[in-house]
């Protein structure tokens, strides 16, 4: 869904996309749950965490008798309000994108940009480069920019294939690890292993 909104001071037009994931919703209420325990037995052991204060009085009802002690249940209205309004839900604002596929696609291309930089990190090394000259930086840089464009190109063929779509970058690089392309004289020509 896409709903129009005025923003910022000039009050310029913005689209307001919303999408719904019930995976998402899913893990969202499943944290939930857990954030919910943990307040709980923070109160009922006394040792309460000053940041989760709002979440205490939104959340949970204490009550302190004579005879039974502390108790405390949960406020289940409250609960299914906040599950209802926000597990699940992502609200991506453009000033630009009218169209919420289009948004939706450009904002799945930046979380590509971003893999990319944590592949270059992680996979291909680059948290340390270790070298000693100009001219060695500037060859790892380029060795280090090539295999980012070969990890990108993966990535789009692996979106593209219907065969290999529930795979994983690492996954396939996993399995193209073992290729080994062997050249032969005279009539083989080339062999893939």
């Amino acid at each position: 869904m896409t709903d129009l909104r005025r923003w910022g001071e000039d009050r310029r037009r913005a689209y307001l996309h919303i999408y719904y994931n019930a995976r998402q919703a899913a893990d969202e209420f499943d944290r939930f749950t857990r954030e919910l325990l943990q307040y709980k037995a923070e109160v009922e052991s006394g040792r309460k965490a000053e940041e989760h204060e709002e979440s205490y009085a939104r959340f949970l009802k204490v009550r302190e008798t004579p005879k039974r002690g502390l108790r405390v249940t949960f406020n289940d209205a409250e609960i299914q309000k906040h599950r209802k309004r926000y597990a699940g839900f992502f609200c991506p604002l453009s000033s630009a994108v009218k169209d919420p596929i289009e948004a939706l696609r450009i904002y799945r291309a930046k979380d590509a940009v971003e893999k990319s930089f944590d592949d270059l990190k992680n996979q291909l090394d680059m948290r340390r480069l270790r070298i000693h000259t100009s001219a060695a930086m500037d060859s790892r840089l380029f060795l280090q920019f090539l295999a980012l464009i070969l990890i990108c190109r993966i990535r789009n063929t692996i979106q593209d294939d219907a065969a290999l779509r529930n795979l994983t970058v690492r996954e396939v690089m996993e399995d193209m690890e073992t290729l080994v392309k062997i050249t032969y004289s005279g009539r083989y020509g080339q062999l893939y292993t």
